[in-house]
């Protein structure tokens, strides 16, 4: 039986060390887009959390009014959107006196809650009851860096080049978090969640170490994720008896390119990558389906003249989105981040679906 995560003395939400260029950090910072306004101040930090798996959500969520309602049976009170109508297309538009609508980003308190060996498999039914309500998943990993890299300088790699750079480092590392965050036309999940994974150990597996200095200087404890993480081998089984595997779902990331490597790698049962660029984009399509999405690969047609450009942050200020809960760099908040800037930007430059015209396009293998 998988234990249970002691009380910690640390939080455990981690700064994360993927990047939005395929091999370097994700910046806090803003990163080009000149025409885009001042960042925005964002939402605290929660604070420490406890790592005793919370509450499980309940069997069936109620079914709201149009208007949220309050709801405290996880110790504290978040919105419950309202279930939309699953018979329609996950990112088909509702209509409102024949006028088209898509709902902005929800406002109201959002739940991390973090997946160990011990709740994986409660966890993965509670996900499973959410998805005929949620068919749209963002995920965000979180890994040791990168080890490998080429000479050529970035800006002048083809796709092949770059896949091969995200190929060469995946196949070696290992993934230490991923975020899951689901949501509809009618808005967000109130829960996401953040599974942590076991394997990795800091003294003997190669990372990149100021990758691991900066993990750890933001509370991350290795020696926790050895003891109570996750067994790749477990979630593999766990994804596709959930109904996220299969690709019956929408998935999206921002500067997915290593986000969908990893959990392609782990759900693969840990073998290497794909030899070629076509054969990883085949990869991704049999796994997560046709329905695609890279959040800053859609960012490029937002906007006038050159769309929005740069990391997570300054996409997401630039379209008026505040962090809604967490940090950056660390998977859940990172993930429910990328699904509120994608919400935002459905919402407001792509009113006839024309998002899904994006669909299959990882940022940087294109």
């Amino acid at each position: 039986m998988p234990r249970a995560p002691p009380t910690p003395t640390f939080p455990t939400r981690s700064t994360t060390i993927d990047d939005d260029d395929q091999n370097e950090t994700r910046r806090v910072a803003a990163t080009g887009g000149a025409s885009s306004p001042a960042m925005a101040p964002f939402s605290g930090d929660v604070g420490p959390v406890m790592l005793a798996p919370p509450p499980p959500l309940p069997q069936f969520l109620p079914i709201a009014t149009s208007s949220a309602v309050q709801s405290g049976s996880f110790g504290a009170s978040f919105m419950r959107m309202s279930p939309p109508d699953i018979s329609a297309h996950p990112l088909q538009l509702s209509h409102h006196h024949g006028v088209p609508m898509f709902s902005p980003p929800a406002v109201g308190e959002v739940e991390v809650r973090d997946v160990w060996a011990a709740n994986l498999e409660e966890e993965m039914r509670n996900i499973s009851a959410m998805l005929p309500s949620y068919p749209v998943v963002c995920m965000d990993t979180e890994f040791p860096g990168t080890v490998h890299d080429i000479d050529t300088l970035r800006h002048l790699r083809t796709p092949h080049q770059r896949y091969a750079v995200v190929k060469r480092n995946v196949d070696e590392l290992k993934l230490l978090q991923l975020g899951v965050a689901l949501s509809s036309p009618a808005g967000r999940c109130p829960v996401v969640w953040q599974f942590n994974f076991a394997g990795f150990d800091d003294r003997r597996d190669p990372h990149a170490h100021a990758s691991i200095a900066m993990l750890r200087e933001h509370g991350m404890n290795f020696f926790v994720l050895r003891e109570y993480g996750i067994d790749p081998a477990d979630f593999a089984g766990a994804f596709y008896r959930s109904g996220l595997g299969y690709g019956r779902l929408k998935w999206a990331a921002f500067s997915g390119s290593y986000d969908f490597a990893y959990l392609a790698k782990v759900v693969t049962g840990g073998r290497p990558l794909p030899e070629t660029l076509e054969g990883f984009l085949a990869q991704v399509k049999s796994i997560f389906g046709p329905a695609v999405l890279d959040v800053k690969y859609i960012a490029r047609f937002c906007g006038d003249g050159g769309g929005i450009r740069g990391g997570l942050e300054h996409v997401a200020a630039a379209l008026g989105v505040q962090r809604a809960v967490g940090r950056a760099h660390n998977a859940g908040s990172d993930s429910l981040l990328t699904s509120d800037v994608l919400h935002a930007m459905v919402y407001r430059f792509f009113p006839n679906t024309g998002v899904l015209n994006h669909a299959g396009a990882i940022e940087g293998l294109v």
